[in-house]
This record gives C-alpha cells, sequence and structure tokens, in this order.
C-alpha cells in the first residue's frame, strides 16, 4: 500500500473512532456504566494510534521528497535542509491541522488517566468532540458535492486536477518542489508551532471542565482540577508568542516585535481571556464565588482560539492579513465549529442560569473579590478591543466593498489606558487579596512603592528627555508596579516561597511595560548628519521636488559606499565592508557585512563589532526576469541598546535587477524574429571588449570586476578537439564590487594542428549570474603571461554601495527580561497548584 493511500486510510480510520468514542462517553455520561467507560478509552487510544501512524507517513513522504503527493510538492524542495524538512510537517495548513491533532491525542491520553469523578465522561466527551472537528479538517472525504477537510495525502491529480500538465499526463511527477516559504527557514519557527498548538489544545481542557460542571452542576469543585490546565495553556501560549515575536524581530523587516496581525492576535487574545480566567477562578477557589465569570471566562479562551482559526484559515482575511493562510475549502466547516463551541458554551449557561445565582460579596472596593474581577474585566476588555479590531475587515463588509483592517494606532490608542489601570490594579489588588485592608492601612503599605516609584518615572524622565504626560503616566505606572509587587514578593518568599508565582509573573509584566516603550516610541534611525540635516530642512519645508512643491517624507536609510566610513546618530563610525554570496543557504543569497565602531568622548574609535543583513530573491515568487527579494534582518544585542538593520538596496542587487530588466527587453525582441537578428547582430557589435594581461599571481581591475590569476592546471582531453599540441587551464579568480568571495572559472587555451596549419581553441567562459565573458587568449611561452579577452564590461568601474534600514532601539532586552520573568510567574503558580489536586 502506498504511504499516501495508507494515510487517507488511517485519518479516516481516526476520524470514525473518535466519533464512535465521543458517542460512548456520552452514554458514560448518562449512565455512569464502567463499560462503556472502558470500551471508550479503547476507542479513544485507537484514534491516537491511527493518528500517531498517519503523522508517521506524513513525515515519511516530506523527507523523501514524494512530489507527487500535493502538500510535498508545495512546502518542500529537494535543497531543503534536514530540520527544515521537519518543521515542513507544520508548515501548511493541512499539516498545522495534523500537528494540532496530534498534540490533541496525547493531552486526551493524559485526561484519561487524570481526570475523576464526576467531570471524567463530560470532559472527555467535549474533549473528543474537539478532536472530531479537528479530524475533520483533514479528512478530505466527499459525499457528492460536499467535502469534508483537506487531505495533507492528496496527490497532485487530485489537488489540481484541471492543471494542463496533469491533464497532459496524470501521472506527472515534478523534479522537484517549491520549497518551505524562505521565511519560515527559522530556527524559531521550528519550535513555535508545536508549543502554540500545545497551549490550543490546553486551553480546551478547562473548556471542557466548565462544560462538565454546567453539565453535573458541580459549580465550585471543577476549579481545582482545571486550575493547572489552564496555568499551563496560558504559559503554552505565552512562550509562543514570544517565540512567534522574536522571530518576527530577527526575521522580518517592519522593524518590531509585534504588528497586530490576525495570526500573532489568535495567540494573544485567547491568552488576555485564559489569564482573566485563572484570576476569577482564583477568587472562586478562596471565596466560592465569581462562578458566572470563571465559567464564562473558560468557554470565551476556547471560543477565542476556534474564531482566531476561523479568521486565520478561511481566507476571509486573505487581503487583511500577511501571514493567513489560503482558503482550502474549510470555511464552512469553521463556521459550524465556531457555533457548536460557542452555542454549546452559551446555551449550557442559559440553560443552568438559574443554579448560577451571584453569591453576596463585602460591599466596597477595598476587597479582594472586586480588585481581582476588576483586574479580569480590564484583561477581557482588552481582549475584546482586539478581538473587534481584527475582526473589522468582516465587520466592515457590512458598510463598504472592500473594508481595511485598522491602523496600529487604533490598538495602541485604546489598550494602552487599559493597560495603565491594570498596572495599577496589579499592585493594589495584591495588597488587598493577602492582608484586610481600609484606606489608612493601604495608604500606608504603599506609602513606600509609590515613593519609590516617583523617583524612578522622575529620573527615567530627566534621563530620556521624555516630554509627553501621556507617556509619563504610562512609565510611572509601569515602576509603581515593579515596586509595588516587588515589596510584596519579598513579604510572600519570607512566609510561604510557593506563593509568589503571581507577584513573579506582575513583575514581569511591569518590565515589559518599560521595555514596550522605550524600544518603540524612543527608537531612532541610524542616519548621517547629512541626511539629518536634510530632514530638518524638510520638515521645515525647505525642500521642494521637481514640480516645485515641499517634500513632506524624511528620508529614513543610510547610505554608504564601499570602505568608506561614515559616523552615525554622532555615536559609531560604520563601513561598508562587503558582501559574501552563499547559494548553500539559499540560491543567490548576499550577506553583507557591516563594521561598527563605537566613539569615545574623543570622538576616537574603539573595538569593532560586525552586522550581517542578509538578502536574497524569493524563489516562489520571483521569475527571472522578475525578481523579488526579501531581506533578512540583523541584531546586534545590548541590554541598553539594540542595533537592528537591513539591507533596503545595493549595487549588486541594482545590477541584478538591470539584468533581469535586460534580459525580458531581449525576450520581448525575439519574439520578432528578423528584427530579433538585426538587433543581436548590432547588439554583438557593440558589447565592449577589454584585453588585459597577467603575471601569475597578478591582479587587475576592470571596471568593477577585478581579475586573478592564481595558476596554471592542466586539460583533460575530453575537453580538447583533435590533433592538440598544447593545452592548459587558467586558474582566474574574478571579484565582482563588494563581494568578498570570488568567483572561480577555469578557461582554455589549445593549439591543435589542422592541415599542417596550427591553430587556438579558446572557448569564452560565462561568469555565473553576471552577464559578461572570459576568453583565454593567449599566453607568452617565456614570461608565463596571459592574455584575457573580457566581454561585457564597461571601462568605467562605479562604487559599489549599499543603503541600510537601521534603529537603534533602547531597552529591547527588558523585553525578553519581562517575558522570560513572567514565565517564570506563571511556571511557579502551575507548580504550586499542581500539587494541590
Amino acid at each position: 500500500m502506498l504511504p499516501g493511500t495508507a494515510g487517507k486510510v488511517l485519518i479516516d480510520a481516526a476520524f470514525l473512532s473518535a466519533i464512535s468514542s465521543m458517542i460512548g462517553y456520552f452514554l458514560y455520561s448518562r449512565n455512569s456504566k464502567r463499560k462503556i467507560l472502558h470500551i471508550s478509552n479503547i476507542l479513544f487510544g485507537l484514534m491516537g494510534l491511527f493518528v500517531v501512524s498517519a503523522s508517521g507517513f506524513l513525515l515519511y513522504i516530506v523527507i523523501t521528497h514524494q512530489f507527487n503527493y500535493y502538500y510535498v510538492y508545495n512546502y518542500t524542495s529537494l535543497d531543503l535542509p534536514f530540520t527544515y524538512l521537519i518543521s515542513a510537517f507544520w508548515g501548511g495548513q493541512e499539516g498545522s491541522f495534523m500537528l494540532w491533532i496530534l498534540i490533541s491525542s496525547l493531552v486526551g491520553l493524559g485526561l484519561m488517566r487524570w481526570i475523576k469523578e464526576p467531570y471524567r465522561g463530560p470532559v472527555l466527551f467535549f474533549f473528543t468532540l474537539n478532536q472530531v472537528f479537528l479530524l475533520s479538517m483533514v479528512a478530505g472525504i466527499h459525499f457528492g458535492f460536499i467535502n469534508l477537510g483537506a487531505s495533507p495525502f492528496r496527490t497532485l491529480s487530485e489537488a489540481m486536477p484541471n492543471a494542463p500538465f496533469i491533464k497532459a499526463n496524470p501521472g506527472y511527477i515534478p523534479a522537484d518542489g517549491k520549497g518551505l516559504n524562505d521565511m519560515l527557514k527559522s530556527p524559531w519557527m521550528v519550535f513555535h508551532p508545536p508549543v502554540l498548538f500545545l497551549g490550543f489544545t490546553l486551553m480546551a481542557v478547562p473548556f471542557c471542565f466548565s462544560m462538565a460542571a454546567l453539565w453535573k452542576r458541580k459549580y465550585h469543585e471543577w476549579i481545582l482540577p482545571a486550575m493547572p490546565w489552564t496555568l499551563g495553556a496560558n504559559l503554552a501560549l505565552f512562550t509562543a508568542i514570544f517565540l512567534g515575536g522574536y522571530w518576527a524581530y530577527v526575521t522580518l523587516s517592519f522593524g518590531g516585535y509585534w504588528a497586530w496581525d490576525p495570526v500573532e492576535n489568535a495567540s494573544f487574545i485567547p491568552w488576555l481571556i485564559g489569564t482573566a480566567g485563572i484570576h476569577t477562578m482564583i477568587v472562586q477557589r478562596k471565596r466560592n464565588s465569581t462562578h458566572k465569570a470563571s465559567l464564562i471566562f473558560a468557554i470565551l479562551a476556547y471560543a477565542a482560539v476556534v474564531y482566531e482559526t476561523f479568521l486565520t484559515r478561511s481566507g476571509v482575511l486573505a487581503d487583511a492579513s500577511v501571514h493567513s493562510f489560503v482558503d482550502l475549502g474549510l470555511y464552512n466547516q469553521l463556521v459550524v465549529f465556531i457555533v457548536v463551541i460557542l452555542g454549546a458554551g452559551v446555551g449550557m449557561l442559559l440553560y443552568r442560569h438559574k443554579d448560577l445565582r451571584s453569591r453576596a460579596v463585602n460591599n466596597g472596593f477595598l476587597n479582594r473579590d472586586f480588585m481581582t474581577f476588576a483586574g479580569a474585566m480590564i484583561l477581557f476588555l482588552i481582549g475584546l478591543i482586539i478581538t473587534l479590531g481584527t475582526s473589522s475587515p468582516i465587520i466592515g463588509r457590512l458598510f463598504t466593498t472592500n473594508p481595511t483592517p485598522p491602523e496600529i494606532s487604533f490598538y495602541t490608542n485604546w489598550t494602552t489606558p487599559l493597560v495603565i489601570i491594570a498596572a495599577l490594579l496589579t499592585v493594589i489588588g495584591q495588597y488587598i487579596y493577602w492582608k484586610r485592608q481600609d484606606i489608612e492601612s493601604l495608604s500606608g503599605d504603599l506609602l513606600v512603592p509609590v515613593t519609590l516609584s516617583c523617583i524612578a518615572a522622575l529620573a527615567t524622565v530627566i534621563f530620556a528627555n521624555i516630554r509627553d504626560i501621556y507617556y509619563t503616566i504610562y512609565l510611572l505606572s509601569a515602576w509603581f508596579v515593579l515596586f509595588g509587587n516587588g515589596a510584596m514578593m519579598i513579604k510572600l518568599a519570607r512566609r510561604k516561597p510557593r506563593l509568589i508565582g503571581g507577584t513573579i509573573s506582575h513583575i514581569g509584566f511591569g518590565i515589559l511595560l518599560l521595555g514596550f516603550l522605550a524600544s518603540s516610541v524612543y527608537e531612532q534611525n541610524l542616519l548621517d548628519a547629512r541626511t539629518r540635516r536634510y530632514n530638518e530642512a524638510v520638515e521645515q519645508g525647505k525642500v521642494k521636488n521637481d514640480n516645485g512643491e515641499p517634500v513632506t517624507q524624511p528620508l529614513s536609510y543610510l547610505e554608504l559606499k564601499l570602505n568608506k566610513p561614515k559616523v552615525i546618530n554622532g555615536r559609531y563610525l560604520v563601513t561598508y565592508k562587503g558582501y559574501t554570496l552563499n547559494d548553500q543557504d539559499r540560491p543567490g543569497q548576499q550577506e553583507y557585512t557591516v563594521e561598527f565602531q563605537k566613539l569615545n568622548s574623543k570622538g576616537d574609535p574603539g573595538k569593532p563589532f560586525y552586522l550581517h543583513p542578509q538578502v536574497y530573491p524569493m524563489l516562489r515568487s520571483s521569475t527571472p526576469d522578475d525578481i523579488q527579494w526579501a531581506v533578512d534582518v540583523d541584531v546586534h544585542p545590548g541590554f541598553l541598546r539594540d542595533i537592528y538593520m537591513y539591507v533596503a538596496g545595493s549595487s549588486y542587487v541594482k545590477q541584478k535587477n538591470d539584468l533581469a530588466e535586460k534580459q525580458k527587453k531581449e525576450h520581448d525582441k525575439s519574439l520578432i524574429a528578423k528584427a530579433s537578428v538585426q538587433a543581436n547582430t548590432a547588439k554583438q557589435d557593440t558589447i565592449p571588449v577589454q584585453t588585459i594581461k597577467l603575471d601569475k599571481g597578478d591582479s587587475v581591475q576592470v571596471g568593477n570586476y577585478r581579475f586573478i590569476f592564481w595558476n596554471y592546471s592542466p586539460a583533460k582531453p575530453s575537453e580538447l578537439p583533435d590533433s592538440t599540441i598544447i593545452a592548459v587551464h587558467a586558474l582566474i579568480g574574478v571579484r565582482y564590487n563588494g563581494d568578498t568571495t570570488p568567483y572561480k572559472i577555469r578557461p582554455l587555451f589549445a593549439i591543435y594542428r589542422y592541415t599542417d596549419n596550427g591553430y587556438s581553441y579558446s572557448p569564452p567562459v560565462a561568469l555565473a549570474q553576471h552577464n559578461i565573458t572570459v576568453q583565454f587568449s593567449n599566453v607568452d611561452p617565456e614570461s608565463g603571461k596571459i592574455e584575457l579577452k573580457v566581454k561585457g564590461i564597461s571601462s568605467k568601474p562605479k562604487d559599489a554601495w549599499i543603503l541600510l534600514t537601521g534603529r537603534e532601539k533602547p531597552f529591547v532586552s527588558l523585553v525578553w527580561l519581562g517575558t522570560f520573568v513572567l514565565l517564570i510567574g506563571f511556571s511557579v503558580s502551575m507548580y504550586r497548584h499542581g500539587h494541590r489536586t
């Protein structure tokens, strides 16, 4: 049996097993017969076994390059390194669903073992219901006009039946695949998706517990077993957010770690709602209150996962998101998935609403129930705002034909005030949670944190020259989070260290706030003094264009000539040192070397450090006459500031683009045969030819090319004409512009006899990736000097140059530090609550 056929059969078997297991868990939840539970567990285990086996077959066809399968052809290629072949398993939509299903199967086995009565049956029923929906996305089952899912084991003929090359040859197998998206060739993308789908899977568990609580009318006890799973889900999601953010920071060129893209929001919104649920669950566990809030947040957190999955995988936001998946015909299935998950949750809440009457709590603001609930609601409101912004292209269709996604300012303007309120509540809530307070006692406890926060904020305002009152308030709230929670952490650590998880998380939140402000608002472009003066003139309206109109757009890039240093930002001496072509990682990739030397107070340069931004052609979307370029940024990290840089243009890129445009014009001319012959003949006559002579070890500059004669090498008989008298290769190195790695060519010179006459044979050698040829035209037998004829180079050299977009980003390190501290806090809390179950 072919691996693709076996994979399809296994997925279908897993789908049927999941449906059977789901029915069994439902029956067990109704009558509690152990035999039914035993059979259901066996069926679920079989489903897991089928999923693991199908995943193995998918991985097998990927790593063995079986390009007759559409998924393998679409996301892999022969030159893809083994690590990225593994990550190609989840590089496409079908494979990412398989990864989600695989992780869910393994988590389900854990639930079977660890969940106790009376929640076992309902939890496993709803969890298996979720698994049925996920399996339907990759089932690839067809019922007449109804298609259920898209199988990762589809062949090319099944996926593209109307393609002309398939119609002509149904058994066609490509020699190579289209390859993985170049931006996914990153170590961070190897780990980000598995962690993300682990978070999605774990977030389904508190949803299942909440549904079980409503089913069994056990509205309080479910909190204890659900809490570790909820903390684990939020820990995994935040880890995935960090991995994705860091990938964006060091790979993409938009200049940051967060762009409010729907795919980014797909993990952030459930995390926010899940964190809100954690706060209400803590209150419920302590005070037996906030039942409805805990249930609602558990339901909405997973509903957000499913909804964001719909937004990014149905194709509905294809024009609004740079990361969304293409539509595989899953739109209706995903809509049904949302309706069932959200409908079941809301329906059960309405059905049991009479049982969920609010318990009376202490009146007033200074009680821990109110403060914790208020913090949870702030997080929920932030999540709601982000959801509205992400959904705006859909909502906007009610009012306009082509709605556009909101600007980034929408998210920052609406969420920042709420973030400031949340920051204040993290401190006040902690002080009220661990000690009964009135106005007088709370004021006394907060006196020291408030004083230290004001001093730190004032010092920061003076040091950073902050003049915006809004940012000053934001800054004060961030310092208040650090000092307030820091003082409480010290107090708790003295009493019982296991209680400090919440305060550690809040401290991480405060560090993040400082990092967000510093790295985004107060970053600076890397510019030389002349460009800064030009930008000042633009701001003053003194610069006019050719039409006499004022120029409004300042320059944001830095231009450097090869080996000609410039002083940048008054702090660095920056020099462009050249580039290296590296075809091993990506064909046509250039790695540029930019030297930085920090200037001391006297203006003397210090020890150099180097950045190596990269440029490469995107092979999936490029053609010989239309090259689409992509960039990899490089970052020089530092605690005080990062140097962030990518290539906006270079002389090499321009030369390649000019050559592509030239080839396109030649191709267009060749469509008219006679005119093409005449044009080509005339053109051949006008191509410049340079003659150079070199001794061994010599080098000569011709235009932007330097030719180096290294040595001679013998010629093979198969390369030579009959009756050859003497033949030799010349080992020539050719260095173009700033390229630090010379091309290697071996032009041939031979003398052969024909009808008692001697003739020379010296075929021209084309220089790879350049429109020039080199011909070994003669050799002096006495001196050993060789003569080369170089065709296609103008004798006038042009400067090698590079355009760089660079920024100084202060205190980005605080973003990563705050992330780690927050993750540590979640881990401590998860350990604590895990030991309570």
